[in-house]
């Protein structure tokens, strides 16, 4: 595939509380000169009027606001060896188009941003399936099956760490019409707690 013809050559912003593997991730990247027509580390070599068609953020530099102009850009976050239970804490919580580990290989690292530059959602297939895997036992497999349209917002909301005063609001409905619908949730699930429902959530979102 000639990539530099299939494909516009991307802006890439790096953003990463890490300064090594900022540079480490910058040298790679600028290798390959067909592909990417900008790689610049955020805060230390950004020029005015740079507008990233890409920027790849960790755990700790996502929650940093980026100017209006950049709110196309394709955000990805880099797997630093999150557990399972952050990244799809962060994946509920921010609008991420990716996540890509430090622990992926030149070749499929570059795949995974060709692929969300293609339009597609990239999430490392070994960390996808430890997300989608290690649910409690107690789980019912169909439970994603047997919910109402209604409970799915609600399992959606939960995850995102919504309580149920702000799933009311969200949903225009009552605190205790919410409790209610928790109670069904956790009965058709066959789960106790709000955190066992985050796998099902995940599902969901996928």
């Amino acid at each position: 595939m000639d990539r530099q013809t299939d494909y516009p050559r991307m802006n890439i912003l790096i953003n990463l509380s890490s300064r090594l593997l900022s540079e480490a991730l910058k040298c790679l990247l600028a290798k390959d000169k067909d592909a990417y027509q900008t790689v610049r580390i955020h805060a230390s070599d950004v020029a005015d009027r740079f507008e990233p068609d890409k920027i790849l953020v960790d755990a700790t530099t996502i929650r940093q606001p980026f100017p209006s102009e950049w709110t196309s850009a394709h955000i990805i976050l880099i797997d630093t060896g999150l557990a399972e239970e952050e990244v799809i804490r962060l994946l509920f919580s921010y609008k991420l188009d990716g996540v890509i580990s430090t622990g992926a290989g030149t070749e499929l690292f570059k795949k995974a941003l060709w692929a969300i530059n293609s339009g597609q959602v990239w999430i490392d297939n070994r960390k996808l399936k430890a997300m989608l895997h290690n649910r409690p036992s107690s789980l019912q497999p169909h439970a994603s099956e047997s919910l109402s349209r209604k409970e799915r917002e609600i399992v959606l909301l939960v995850a995102e760490g919504q309580r149920n005063r702000e799933i009311a609001g969200r949903l225009c409905i009552s605190e205790q019409t919410v409790k209610a619908h928790l109670s069904r949730i956790f009965r058709k699930a066959n789960v106790s707690n709000r955190s066992q429902l985050v796998p099902l959530a995940l599902q969901y979102k996928l």
